[in-house]
């Protein structure tokens, strides 16, 4: 099983890999860092949470977004099915490994590698956005802090979407049919439901038609996961306008409009928490699917027919 395991560690911390993971981290840092160098607030408690807020979300969207989870997926996607199209699977077998070691083996080399790109990741995020910024020692520290709560979003992102797309890999016999599903997931968490709000926005509406939508809602589902893993760390703070901005594109913050009669001011609004579902509901279901994902995919590899 060892040399399973260092081969499949290999194929995913191939070149290709390491470079896009790199040069995400660069342009993470840079728009992180350049984009803040120049705004003017006026305290440094309002500076620190903006600073904050757009690490948050390119840390969400981009490097444990687009860049961990296609890469996950991609890996995964080919994990038995590209060795099955390929026609290695026979040779594996052949050998005195078991079915279900193959595929333990191919796992821990999997996560090990896509562990290991995470952190390459965001070490060359923090680096670039340490040169590319004007931040002073406290700004940087507060920065620095939330990098806790991102490798366990991370980790929770590389094993629900291993087990799926490790599963799919299990049931067919092309990796990129087994891709597909894996990249309109992907989509489906960073794309669709911020512009299905965003086009509820435009035709007034500021929440959606029934609350059952929440239970589509994947970006808010994994929004509220990272959410979180941040309040760990100490949370996700603002100002109501700095917190409408992971309000629109997350949905973790939901706007009230408070009483003018109360506030005595016209057009106030207050921002929330939105804990439609539980954060430890969420937690536990995406916890369950990700043993149940990986305990079927065993049972259809000892069951495969090569």
């Amino acid at each position: 099983m060892k040399v399973i395991i260092k081969r499949t560690l290999e194929e995913t911390l191939r070149i290709s890999a390491i470079i896009l993971v790199i040069v995400a981290g660069i342009a993470g840092g840079y728009i992180v860092g350049k984009n803040l160098t120049f705004v003017e607030v006026p305290t440094y408690a309002e500076f620190a949470n903006k600073s904050l807020i757009m690490q948050h979300l390119v840390i969400f969207f981009l490097m444990n977004g687009a860049i961990l989870m296609g890469i996950v997926s991609s890996v995964c996607s080919g994990l038995i099915a590209g060795e099955v199209h390929e026609g290695t699977i026979r040779i594996l077998v052949s050998k005195p490994n078991s079915r279900g070691a193959i595929l333990r083996g191919k796992i821990i080399g999997m996560l090990l590698g896509c562990f290991i790109l995470m952190m390459l990741g965001l070490s060359v995020f923090y680096l670039a956005e340490t040169l590319f910024g004007s931040f002073d020692g406290s700004v940087m520290k507060d920065l620095l802090s939330y990098y806790p709560a991102y490798i366990l979003y991370g980790l929770i992102v590389i094993l629900f979407f291993s087990s799926l797309a490790t599963l799919l890999s299990c049931l067919v016999r092309k990796k990129v049919i087994a891709l597909l599903p894996m990249m309109f997931l992907v989509i489906a968490v960073l794309a669709i439901p911020v512009i299905v709000r965003i086009v509820l926005g435009m035709t007034g509406r500021e929440e959606y038609p029934s609350d059952l939508f929440y239970l589509a809602d994947l970006n808010y589902q994994f929004g509220s996961l990272f959410h979180w893993c941040c309040n760990l760390c100490g949370g996700i703070n603002g100002t109501s306008g700095q917190l409408s901005i992971p309000a629109a594109l997350l949905n973790i913050f939901k706007s009230f409009k408070l009483d003018p009669d109360i506030t005595h001011k016209m057009n106030t609004t207050m921002i929330m928490t939105n804990n439609f579902i539980p954060k430890t509901v969420l937690l536990g279901v995406y916890g369950a699917l990700t043993v149940i994902n990986y305990l079927i995919s065993f049972v259809l590899m000892s069951r495969k027919d090569v």
